[in-house]
């Protein structure tokens, strides 16, 4: 069956849930893997960031507001205060809005700086799935491995066994001794205990399988799927293209090379002045209770004082009145708008050594992102080495498993004849075993290979479905 190393999602569930494809395992696996959910919760976070509000374009909007009480007993030398008991009690209220008109482009550098942290994320989030499905093949095709190992020690035991029962029919007959009837026993128990002792290889293997898709252990699964050899071809240029243009890593490298060009821009834009507009409205509502002069329903006393010119018919009233307590209301309100700019003209140096270090920095990437280039190159060319070398064993494994098969087929039709013997029986039987069991550890290895050189060229995980 041919290998899937695209990211399965949305696999039918109606699949019956005894057997298990590869394309199966690897979506549940990334469905229960609890890494690859942690870092889809890394690109939920990294998403809701990204926005131009966290980056400092949108203006910020306040409502102030807060209550002033107090109580003062006054006895003033101003004629104009009131005197006595005075309590008062305020609410101002303030809506004010912050809008950064220029700030040496810095909200664009944080918006760059958002966007490439997101493509980050997605970035590790692939590294993290590339991880988990790489290791869900091979422990697929390590279960099958151990599978077919079981099938090639079953059928050995087949054989012993049935020549078993035929050397002790023929000793029955008179046609062999006990020592042939041993010797053939010997041979059928070990092949037996390879048999439990595979058996409990493949049991591992299983639980091993189960453990890399976060299954209950000992949770049966059926292995659908075969271990069979695809011919593929590659051109190493082809591939070195692709792994520059397309490797997890190498593309996260890239990422983190533009949050450090990014960080340099930051740091430049510090030496750019800065225009914030503040404009908002404000106002008050006011109480006071004092002393004032009554109302003219109030209780006032008259009373002449003298008179005008001595003339009684003029004379000079003056009134008196008696203060009382009252609570008199008020309010204000108004607004305003205003421009400041703000230009840093020296800071010790500070600024300067921020942005020397921050280019420090870049190169330091370039040099990180190089020296991962050369590190990639060389996977690159030992795996495509191992591939082509491995695609020649295989045919050389098959070719050796086609002569064995035929020679197995041949010793048992002349042992049966009497031509040969039970020792030289054995040696086939044994070297057929070992050719079996090497076709499909070359199988395996092969396939161990192509996946490598598959992640290593990004092709493991389709990017495109990194986001769920």
């Amino acid at each position: 069956m041919r290998l899937i190393f695209l990211l399965v999602l949305g696999f039918s569930a109606a699949q019956a849930q005894d057997t298990l494809s590869l394309a199966r395992a690897i979506s549940i696996g990334l469905k229960n893997n609890f890494d690859v959910q942690i870092e889809q919760q890394n690109i939920d976070i990294a998403s809701n960031n990204n926005t131009w509000g966290q980056a400092g374009m949108l203006p910020t909007i306040s409502l102030i507001s807060n209550t002033n009480n107090s109580i003062v007993q006054r006895k003033p030398a101003n004629p104009f205060a009131v005197a006595g008991r005075n309590i008062s009690s305020s609410v101002p209220g303030q809506l004010d809005v912050q809008f950064i008109l220029f700030d040496g482009f810095l909200v664009r550098f944080n918006k760059q700086r958002l966007d490439e942290l997101e493509r980050l994320s997605q970035g590790n989030a692939a590294f993290v799935m590339e991880t988990a499905v790489q290791a869900i093949i091979l422990g697929y095709y390590q279960s099958l491995l151990e599978k077919e190992r079981l099938k090639v020690f079953e059928i050995t035991q087949t054989l012993s066994k049935e020549r078993y029962n035929y050397v002790k029919l023929r000793k029955q007959l008179g046609g062999a001794i006990s020592f042939d009837v041993l010797q053939e026993q010997n041979n059928y128990l070990t092949d037996s205990a390879n048999v439990l002792r595979q058996q409990i290889v493949y049991k591992n293997a299983l639980r091993s399988l189960n453990l890399l898709l976060s299954e209950e252990v000992t949770k049966p699964f059926q292995l659908v799927d075969s271990l069979v050899h695809e011919t593929e071809q590659y051109r190493y240029e082809d591939l070195r293209q692709k792994m520059v243009s397309s490797n997890t890593n190498l593309q996260n490298q890239f990422i983190n090379q533009e949050l450090l060009r990014n960080a340099t821009q930051i740091q430049q834009s510090n030496m750019s002045p800065s225009l914030i507009l503040n404009m908002g409205a404000q106002g008050s509502l006011d109480k006071l209770n004092a002393k004032f002069r009554p109302s003219e329903s109030g209780t006032i006393t008259k009373s002449t004082v003298g008179y005008l010119n001595d003339d009684l018919s003029q004379p000079v009233i003056a009134s008196a009145f008696a203060p009382e307590y009252k609570t008199v209301s008020g309010n204000s309100y108004g607004g305003y708008a205003n421009l400041s700019l703000r230009f840093t003209i020296f800071q010790g140096g500070q600024i300067r050594r921020g942005i020397e270090n921050a280019r420090i920095q870049e190169k330091i990437g370039a040099l990180t992102t190089n020296q991962l280039k050369l590190s990639l190159e060389n996977d690159l060319l030992v795996n495509y080495d191992n591939y082509n070398l491995r695609q020649q064993l295989v045919t050389i494994s098959q070719t050796k498993l086609k002569a064995a098969e035929l020679n197995l087929e041949l010793a048992n039709e002349r042992y049966k004849n009497g031509a040969l013997s039970a020792i030289d029986l054995r040696i086939v039987q044994e070297n057929y075993r070992n050719a079996a069991v090497e076709n499909f550890v070359a199988i395996y290895s092969s396939i161990e290979s192509r996946v490598a050189l598959i992640r290593l060229t990004g092709g493991l995980v389709d990017k495109r479905l990194v986001r769920p």
